[in-house]
């Protein structure tokens, strides 16, 4: 199967870091590296989930409404928990820039998460690509269905996850029995075990992407207030050996040590 660090393995380093992704690629440089993606003030992408900087710097603010400069002002990982402490508060860690990920990592597996909606962002995003990482190994993932439409035309190449519309479409005609009149565009189908109380992955939507020759990768729970505290991954050969027998072909996890050593054989 193949194994995604969500959000640069955030259960074990802080999240969106260039330190989350060291630590990963020392754990499998196999496994893939999940990372959010958002636009600054001054057209810079940086490596960030929310849209607001409060959850993870204790800084209330907004991230579209910072420069790059005024953003690595922020410690990244103020509020990361370890052994009931905060390691980082007296040693700080900066937002990268995308562009530091790509020119430092160049053999990673990357999974690309867009989380800002502006345009604007998109070309910005291919020049970046096409300049640091066209031989790199990369998926291209949105919530927001235009900044996909608008990628998918200009790189048709390209390999992309679902956005969040076509997910719903896919669910619901699966749900209907309506599977024929929505056709899957995305070339994987990224989707939680059980989103907020729906069983998202019943056999008939894991049937739905198979007969399709879709890959289906998934975590275990994500809340319907899209709250990024009470998401759920992998951490278990269990939910692994679970997802795996429901015909799943990818796993999240947050905890990529966790999952190695768990992985080891006995």
């Amino acid at each position: 199967m193949e194994i995604i660090c969500y959000s640069c393995g955030r259960g074990e380093n802080p999240e969106n870091t260039l330190e989350g992704i060291r630590h990963c690629l020392s754990i499998n440089p196999t496994w893939r590296i999940e990372m959010d993606i958002q636009f600054t003030a001054d057209n810079k992408l940086v490596l960030f989930h929310d849209d607001d900087t409060i959850r993870t710097t204790g800084e209330d603010l907004r991230i579209n409404e910072l420069t790059l400069s005024e953003l690595k002002g922020l410690n990244a990982a103020f509020n990361f928990k370890e052994k009931n402490e905060y390691p980082y508060r007296d040693n700080p860690i900066r937002i990268p820039e995308l562009k530091d990920v790509l020119t430092e990592f160049p053999k990673a597996k990357l999974l690309l998460d867009i989380h800002s909606k502006n345009p604007n962002a998109i070309e910005i995003f291919i020049e970046l690509i096409e300049t640091e990482f066209k031989n790199g190994d990369f998926i291209v993932v949105s919530e927001y269905d235009h900044i996909i439409q608008k990628l998918r035309k200009e790189k048709p190449k390209w390999t992309f996850g679902v956005p969040a519309n076509e997910a719903k479409k896919m669910l619901y005609s699966s749900f209907l029995y309506l599977d024929g009149l929505f056709p899957i565009k995305s070339d994987i189908l990224m989707l939680p075990k059980k989103y907020g109380s729906i069983n998202v992955l019943s056999k008939r939507v894991v049937n739905h992407a198979q007969i399709r020759n879709k890959e289906l990768w998934a975590w275990i729970y994500e809340s319907s207030d899209l709250d990024p505290t009470k998401f759920k991954a992998v951490e278990s050969i269990e939910e692994l050996e679970e997802l795996k027998a429901l015909g799943v072909s990818g796993v999240f996890t947050e905890y990529p040590r966790k999952l190695s050593i768990k992985m080891l054989p006995n």
